[in-house]
């Protein structure tokens, strides 16, 4: 089965004006993406249904079906999709509503096309990072049942030492990637990561992922 991390990034672009839509797919395209292109919100939703995408271009007036009923419908399908409104009728007001409702970027017409693959490279990051992220926590809980199967195993009544990923030495996964947490106690969880990777419980490249993670947490603090 193919790794989350492996899998193209899937996008789909939504703009009425066939030529920019085709022109952005073009643009964008490569051998690490997956792109769709319609030409109404109706055909978007549509596709939204039937795929899922890790991120949605789109332009925010367009008949019948708008790009902001895009970005809502799209949320609530799936909420960890990354929408990018794209406009030539952009305003303070129509901005500030795109992301409350949601949207990762907003961008104004007429825009370079350079602009656009800076917005949307720096948005397929955060989706790897998510990626990332997401199997490495998966990876962890599977090795956290791994250990309570065999702790059930043991019969001879003796004890066993074991890690406890919920102890003030092991902290859980949610307090791993709490990113509410004051700074301070980040070296508790850099801890935390290399007792995981001395029990073999974590590869030297999972460490090292996890602690790269942290340290984006820390630079966000700041």
């Amino acid at each position: 089965m193919l790794k989350e991390t492996s899998r193209r990034i899937k996008i789909l672009i939504v703009d009425d004006e066939k030529a920019v839509a085709d022109i952005l797919k073009d643009f964008l395209s490569d051998k690490g993406k997956s792109i769709d292109a319609c030409y109404d919100g109706l055909t978007g939703i549509e596709c939204i249904q039937n795929n899922l995408y890790d991120l949605i271009i789109v332009d925010l007036v367009m008949p019948k079906v708008g790009g902001l009923d895009i970005l809502r419908y799209a949320k609530k399908t799936n909420p960890d999709v990354l929408v990018i409104i794209i406009t030539g009728h952009a305003s303070l007001e129509t901005a500030v509503m795109a992301i409350k409702e949601g949207a990762y970027d907003y961008i104004r017409k007429p825009c370079k096309l350079e602009e656009i693959r800076i917005v949307v490279e720096n948005a397929i990051d955060k989706i790897k990072l998510f990626r990332e992220n997401r199997e490495l926590i998966k990876k962890l809980q599977d090795a956290y049942n791994e250990l309570k199967v065999y702790k059930q195993k043991k019969d001879d009544g003796k004890k066993i030492a074991s890690v406890n990923f919920f102890s003030s030495n092991m902290p859980s996964l949610h307090y791993l990637y709490n990113n509410s947490s004051s700074p301070n106690n980040y070296i508790e969880k850099l801890q935390a990561l290399s007792s995981l990777k001395d029990i073999g419980s974590l590869t030297e490249d999972e460490f090292k992922a996890f602690k790269r993670n942290l340290l984006k947490m820390i630079d966000a603090k700041e």
